[in-house]
């Protein structure tokens, strides 16, 4: 019975595998010429710039094809995460020595040395060494079907290096010392940055500043204003550039957009405050016309490096050509160890052009509502916060023929454990948007969706953020602070909407049952950041819920009934203005969920080898005549 390519060549594959220890040495001369590609994925890993990666992955083949750079002769090391530690770790070390490469395939077990796989799962495609670096190009595939190895998805992974300065002496390379560390990375997403045409204008946004010594959180909001123009142009995306201690004290800078509640231009309210140095955000010194700015525009956290938006987009600049004229930039810093004169200093980079692109592009805010009742409870393992785009909401925004989400940006603080986006559509749970079981709030990049989703009128999103409390001994609450929690997603999409906002909260009536509460202030505004209200009895709410006996509550009873009960809807144009809606309460909708096809790749790659093959020979063959093999059968 004929046996199909596809099927043929997973078989060989795998036989190939089987026959490779997971030690090898090649000799360079077997290998082909390389002619370096333009990658699309590049990454320096170490402070000194002495590890560098490069990276292209191909979805169709499912493999990735690394391109190693280290400036030493000696050995380096390469491989993957969950959480930058060695147990589960994926690993190939390596080395250039009298003309021949040396590859290894190893997995972290603990604080050892990893110890090498049965098989070896990474393809030496080059290799060279000069006076001063080393050079290995590898291809290995997403899933390699090994359970010694990591599989590679679109979630947030530590990229691990380390490299000796001389060659092993044996046949494995010595401790690293300190010539080691990670990195975070998005393996197999979109690259969130295609190269700058030639066509592009610059604006420059500088900010510096000295913190003060008595807060270990300082939110400061100033005004910019877009140059005058009389054609239109489309922002096209933006690089930050660390000054002055911006890497360890800098959290995260936003630039919103500035729209007036009736659509005229803001000048009058805003034109006075451009120039000013700024003003302490959401306290009695910020002025109220501030409020007018919750239009996302850019997105900068730590960890980010910075985004160019893909070439058929841009967000329009400027009031009169269906932007904003004027942007608020609000900057988060740290300083927990409350130091006195701290001087911070960085500048931001606008990319803007006159070619313009085919569709203006905006952003939407998701997840749970910047208010009081994004609530964790203390010594908590497992607990689940959401947040709602309602299909009201949606259904009153989008066009009819919805709009194209191309990017996603997940944002949440240091409790966070996981983010997913869920998308319904009707009585149908749709795929995921997004999800990243490894989130890690240092590393807040932008999404680049490999594909696009349509967004339609009436579809519901809902954003899910996991949460570990464990090293917590009192609840966390929202806030402005890194030690406070959000749970929020921002998606860029086009054609570009007026809709700023589309997300919940848990209704207050919920809350006062849950968390037995007097009742809530009757001015409670569901609307503004409040974090902190009235709950009767002369208390406010985050004293009253530190109060409950938490170590003898049933907390998982508590987290269902939150996740499960009505969500008061946000579906805000800007701050304050919300969209008319038939309701206000919004949940979980009434779907059938999702249910990711069952990957049978691993299984039918075992069944190919089992049945197609006869056993590998028990002698040792040459890497370079297996790749032979594999050429000839892959090439039929």
């Amino acid at each position: 019975m004929a046996v199909g390519r596809p099927l043929l060549r997973l078989a060989v594959l795998a036989w190939v595998g089987a026959c490779l220890a997971g030690s090898m040495t090649v000799d360079l001369a077997t290998l082909p010429a390389y002619d370096a590609p333009d990658h699309t994925h590049e990454s320096v890993l170490d402070p000194d710039g002495v590890f560098t990666v490069l990276w292209t992955p191909d979805l169709d083949k499912q493999e990735v094809v690394w391109e190693i750079h280290a400036r030493t002769r000696g050995w380096l090391g390469f491989g993957f995460s969950s959480n930058g530690g060695m147990g589960g770790a994926d690993i190939v070390t390596a080395w250039v020595e009298d003309g021949k490469l040396h590859l290894q395939d190893r997995h972290g077990v603990g604080p050892k040395m990893p110890p090498e796989d049965e098989i070896n799962d990474w393809r030496p495609l080059y290799a060279r060494e000069n006076d001063t670096h080393t050079m290995l190009v590898v291809a290995r595939d997403v899933n390699t079907c090994d359970p010694e190895d990591y599989v590679l998805t679109n979630e947030t992974v530590r990229l691990l290096y380390a490299w000796g300065e001389e060659d092993p002496s044996g046949d494995q390379p010595p401790y690293h010392g300190p010539r080691r560390g990670n990195r975070y990375g998005l393996v197999l997403a979109p690259f969130h940055r295609d190269g700058l045409l030639e066509d592009f204008e610059t604006i420059t946004v500088r900010q510096r500043i000295v913190l003060p010594h008595t807060q270990d959180t300082f939110y400061w909001c100033h005004i910019e204003k877009i140059p005058e123009w009389k054609e239109k142009h489309h922002y096209i995306g933006f690089d930050m550039i660390y000054g002055e201690n911006a890497h360890s004290n800098l959290h995260h800078s936003v630039a919103f957009e500035c729209h007036t509640q009736d659509g005229t231009d803001p000048a009058k309210l805003l034109e006075s405050h451009v120039g000013h140095p700024g003003y302490e955000c959401y306290t009695p010194n910020m002025p109220p016309e501030f409020y007018l700015c919750e239009r996302f525009l850019i997105n900068w956290a730590i960890g980010s490096e910075g985004e160019l938006l893909p070439e058929k987009v841009g967000i329009p600049l400027r009031h009169e050509h269906g932007g904003a004229t004027y942007l608020m930039f609000q900057s988060h810093y740290d300083n927990k160890r409350l130091e006195r004169d701290v001087t911070v200093e960085w500048s931001m980079r606008l990319y803007h052009t006159t070619q313009l692109r085919p569709w203006d592009a905006s952003i939407i805010g998701l997840g749970h509502s910047l208010i009081f009742s994004l609530t964790v409870p203390p010594r908590t393992s497992d607990w689940l916060v959401v947040g709602h785009c309602s299909s009201a909401c949606t259904a009153a925004a989008l066009p009819p023929e919805g709009v194209n989400i191309f990017t996603v940006f997940l944002h949440g603080h240091y409790l966070v454990r996981a983010i997913r986006l869920r998308h319904f559509r009707g009585l149908k749970e749709l795929p995921p948007i997004a999800v990243d079981t490894n989130y890690a709030a240092d590393f807040q990049q932008s999404r680049r969706l490999s594909r696009e989703v349509k967004l339609l009128p009436g579809d519901h999103l809902t954003v899910e953020c996991d949460y570990n409390s464990e090293t917590r001994d009192t609840a966390t609450f929202t806030g402005w602070r890194a030690d406070d929690e959000m749970c929020q997603a921002f998606i860029n999409y086009y054609p570009r909407v007026p809709l700023a906002m589309c997300r919940s909260s848990p209704h207050p009536r919920l809350l006062t049952r849950l968390y037995h509460l007097k009742g809530f202030q009757s001015d409670l505004d569901l609307s503004t950041f409040e974090f902190n209200p009235e709950v009767g009895d002369g208390r406010r709410y985050q004293e009253a819920v530190n109060a409950l006996p938490w170590s003898t509550l049933d907390k998982q009873k508590i987290n269902s009934e939150i996740i499960h009960g009505d969500q008061f809807i946000k579906c805000q144009y800007n701050y304050g203005i919300s969209l008319k809606l038939d309701t206000n309460v919004t949940g979980y909708p009434t779907a059938v969920p999702f249910v990711p096809a069952e990957d049978k790749f691993c299984a039918l790659r075992a069944s190919a080898s089992a049945s197609v093959l006869s056993p590998p020979p028990t002698f040792t063959l040459l890497p370079w005549l297996l790749a032979l093999v594999v050429v000839a059968v892959v090439a039929v």
